[in-house]
């Protein structure tokens, strides 16, 4: 600022290239990026946001303690800021340092329950509008379901020997028209296989996504998100979209899907299944590439998405995965539910969010999460999300 207060041309070239350094690292161009940044804090030393966004490239540079340095300095400029001080413990657990991390998130924790409240402070400027991520989180939402043309893509149409009633409703639907009104419906509350839409959760399911992990942040719950059993990638791409929305670069989004369909029921291990073989359902069976393409149709494919291909006993059990928070599940099956629930929730930090996608809607799904939660007697209330979906909160 010059002595009457007006903008300087230091203050506005430091903007400039505040700007050009944001452009980079949302094109994933982070070493550039990093560079540009840590010129904009040398010229000015005074702003909060100028440490926090060069800490989250340092942090993805792989930068610990230059980032951790970051991230304090930061915090000296604003010390309630609850947001920065997630981010630091996050680092300095991943960093080794179990301890510094848990006091860290004690003080955001106690500025919290003061009423003190600085989540999801960003760096960028918002020109004006506040609620900027949720606008484009529901861009996201409504392209990744087709609702944004009001789901005109239609089901897929796919028609099998093994079921000929099911096969020749989709048919007759299709040929006379009748499916493309309440297709719209159904759409929204992911009652149908759409042709092109990368997701069939619905809106409702989609939205819980989101508010479980938006919640997850606010508070501080640490670790990575999954869902086990991907399709088209819509829902983790989703998962991607909401910490693109909020800057947060410290987490990693696994998707976990065999890539080629579902496996055949094996009922001596798991009887529950006997008469739901979606195996003989190609439109379910979605490689790996499809998936990796359509993360990157909606610049979501980065170095924070991670791929686990296999069936879900042999993948997830030994899979890289530190902790959790937040697991979605749609393996519809008895024994794909089991196996992710078993492998998956020990990891599960405390407050974090269990997701299952077909709790209502397949019986073998239900029976394998309440069989579950008696044999770990987990009481935690399971709460309802639409006609399919369920969630509970890890105590």
């Amino acid at each position: 600022m010059d002595q009457n207060g007006d903008p300087s041309a230091e203050d506005s070239q430091t903007g400039e290239v505040f700007e050009a350094a944001g452009r980079l690292a949302r094109a994933g161009r982070w070493d550039e990026a990093l560079t540009l940044y840590e010129r904009a804090a040398l010229e000015t030393p005074d702003i909060a946001g100028l440490f926090q966004a060069l800490g989250d490239a340092r942090a993805r540079a792989d930068q610990a303690v230059p980032a951790a340095q970051s991230y304090l300095a930061a915090l000296e400029r604003e010390p309630l800021n609850t947001i920065l001080l997630d981010k630091l413990a996050d680092l300095q657990r991943r960093s080794g340092d179990p301890a510094g991390a848990e006091e860290t998130q004690a003080h955001a924790r106690a500025l919290r329950a003061a009423g003190i409240r600085r989540d999801f402070d960003t760096p960028l400027p918002l020109v004006g509008v506040e609620d900027l991520p949720s606008i484009y989180l529901d861009l996201v939402r409504k392209c990744l379901t087709y609702l944004l043309w009001d789901g005109a893509d239609g089901p897929a149409l796919e028609l099998h020997p093994l079921r000929p009633a099911v096969s020749l409703a989709r048919l007759f639907q299709k040929l006379t028209g009748r499916a493309r009104e309440p297709s719209i419906e159904a759409r929204r509350q992911g009652q149908d296989w759409p042709a092109r839409a990368l997701t069939m959760v619905g809106e409702a399911r989609l939205e819980n996504i989101q508010a479980c992990v938006e919640r997850a942040m606010r508070d501080g719950v640490p670790g990575d998100l999954i869902e086990a059993g991907v399709w088209r990638g819509g829902a983790a791409i989703f998962m991607r979209a909401i910490l693109k929305a909020y800057g947060e670069p410290n987490r990693t989004v696994w998707a976990a899907d065999s890539f080629q369909g579902l496996p055949r029921p094996d009922l001596d291990r798991h009887p529950a299944d006997r008469g739901y073989d979606l195996s003989v359902w190609r439109t379910l069976a979605v490689d790996l590439e499809e998936v990796r393409g359509n993360f990157a149709r909606f610049g979501l494919l980065d170095d924070q998405v991670r791929f686990l291909p296999g069936w879900f006993a042999e993948s997830l059990p030994s899979a890289p995965i530190e902790r959790l928070a937040v697991m979605r599940l749609d393996g519809d099956l008895y024994g794909s539910t089991m196996d992710a629930l078993t492998a998956l929730y020990p990891k599960l930090s405390p407050g974090g969010f269990v997701i299952l996608d077909d709790y209502y809607n397949s019986p073998p799904c239900g029976q394998a999460v309440n069989d579950f939660r008696a044999r770990e007697a987990v009481d935690a209330p399971l709460i309802k999300v639409d006609w399919s979906a369920a969630y509970w909160r890890k105590p």
